[in-house]
């Protein structure tokens, strides 16, 4: 197992307890709380005087939201007014009712705590006001042609439709927007109309829904951004995957080896398929490949190979189209397709086999609405699988950018673990991370204290451990 390695090797190099982090919100006195409120820090805060039912059911969600919006460097944190009489926020009717969402000294918004009713809420309501910039709210389909207009020849737009605010799909939107904001327009809706408007398709099947439109590529004003829809669940990972598919080339090009094809598609366990081209059909075979492509985004790749390689390609002479399979040793298999609807059936028959033999291997309890998420990858696969499983990362201290430099500097040995909250290799290395944590507990090692800094960047793919001593 992994965390029996990691173990071994940090036992090798440290020496000490781990400090424990309970994730309890700050109790702030009335100085505490002007010094959180600092230029260019974000903050949300309760101003509490009694506790009743409902007050004590918020406390406990947004206890819960402590960790994961310090990672998005949101503190969270609440004031007894009894005892620290703030002024404003701690008279009137609005005290017990209201959480505030500070930058700096000044107040963004303030939220009633019956919408922030538990932690996908929580979470979703804060990020979507920390990123009022980046994500636009619209309720009409010619608000969107608009937003799409601006956007022609400069970014894409991505386009989510979800069933109210607040709900897991909203969450999964604001984190992914916290990711990608700078480079996407989001806009987001929860009008049913607007379903009935951008697709042609039964909408009464009202899930979230997220497009992707086009508006980069668009060099005519009159010409309308082309969209693609993610036909999957509204997941964090889901989402992510489809991003990170849109940045691929549209059609590779190739003329070396078909298995020595490199394509994000086969990475992410997806198939590729191969359109067979000469110089004397290329026009006309890249033009199929890529309304192929169109017709097959997010699902699998298509790269066009050229049969005029010196020394030649090894492909069947009658074959004019090939499917590629990310398993490694599966021989590719060429076909003659027809049209368009041949390879287009060709590629999605694959997919569904592929699907339906993942789906046997899912036990009931991974079927609820927000659990779809299942990857044919073996580390996102071991995480699908180990999910409800507590991580315990109480004993493992998490760093800011702020505190990173300190607890360097204060103890002598120091273990950092680098990762990202959406990743699967970050995660799976992270259970190991704190089962490793686990074991040390109590142990008579004397100065190693194990740490972790989340960095919310698309590009990181993988967890780096850093030792300082």
């Amino acid at each position: 197992m992994i965390w029996i390695f990691c173990f071994l090797f940090l036992s090798c190099v440290c020496s000490g307890t781990v400090a424990q982090n309970a994730h309890k919100i700050p109790a702030l006195t009335l100085q505490e709380y002007f010094n959180v409120l600092q230029p260019g820090k974000t903050a949300l805060i309760y101003f509490s005087q009694s506790i009743n039912s409902s007050v004590k059911h918020f406390l406990e969600q947004l206890e819960k939201c402590v960790e994961t919006l310090k990672e998005y460097g949101i503190t969270v944190a609440k004031v007894n007014c009894i005892t620290e009489s703030v002024p404003k926020y701690c008279t009137g009717e609005s005290v017990l009712k209201k959480a505030y969402l500070f930058r700096g000294s000044l107040m963004l918004i303030d939220f009633p705590t019956d919408i922030l009713f538990d932690v996908n809420a929580i979470i979703a309501h804060v990020l979507f006001a920390v990123l009022y910039n980046e994500v636009t709210y619209t309720s009409s389909y010619g608000s969107l042609q608009n937003i799409e207009n601006s956007a022609k020849g400069k970014n894409n737009v991505i386009f989510v439709y979800v069933r109210a605010i607040g709900i897991p799909e909203h969450r999964a939107v604001m984190e992914t927007a916290f990711v990608y904001g700078a480079k996407y327009q989001f806009v987001l809706t929860t009008e049913d109309s607007m379903l009935k408007d951008i697709s042609a398709e039964d909408s009464s099947n009202l899930q979230g829904r997220l497009w992707v439109c086009h508006c980069k590529m668009v060099t005519v004003s009159s010409q309308p951004c082309r969209r693609s829809e993610l036909g999957q669940p509204l997941t964090t990972v889901n989402i992510h995957m489809y991003l990170k598919l849109m940045e691929d080339p549209l059609v590779i090009e190739a003329s070396t080896e078909p298995e020595k094809i490199s394509s994000v598609y086969l990475q992410l366990q997806l198939p590729l398929v191969l359109v067979i081209t000469q110089k004397e059909t290329y026009a006309l075979d890249k033009a199929n490949a890529e309304e192929i492509a169109w017709r097959l985004l997010g699902s699998a790749g298509v790269a066009l190979l050229s049969r005029d390689r010196p020394g030649g390609v090894n492909i069947p002479a009658t074959a004019n189209v090939g499917i590629r399979t990310a398993k490694e040793g599966i021989p590719i298999k060429y076909f003659t397709a027809q049209d368009f609807e041949d390879i287009i059936a060709l590629a999605k028959n694959k997919l569904d086999l592929e699907q339906n033999r993942e789906y046997l291997e899912v036990d009931e309890d991974s079927t609820e609405d927000f659990d779809l998420d299942f990857q044919d990858d073996e580390v996102a696969e071991a995480v699908h699988r180990d999910r409800k499983r507590e991580f315990g990362l109480e004993l493992v201290e998490s760093l800011t950018d702020e505190s990173f430099a300190a607890s360097v500097i204060e103890k002598k040995h120091v273990v950092v673990l680098f990762y990202t909250s959406w990743d699967a290799v970050s995660l799976a290395f992270l259970r190991s991370y704190s089962e490793v944590a686990r074991e040390m507990k109590g142990k008579s090692i004397q100065t190693c204290l194990l740490t972790r800094l989340t960095c919310q960047q698309p590009l990181l793919q993988a967890s780096v451990v850093t030792l300082h001593w």
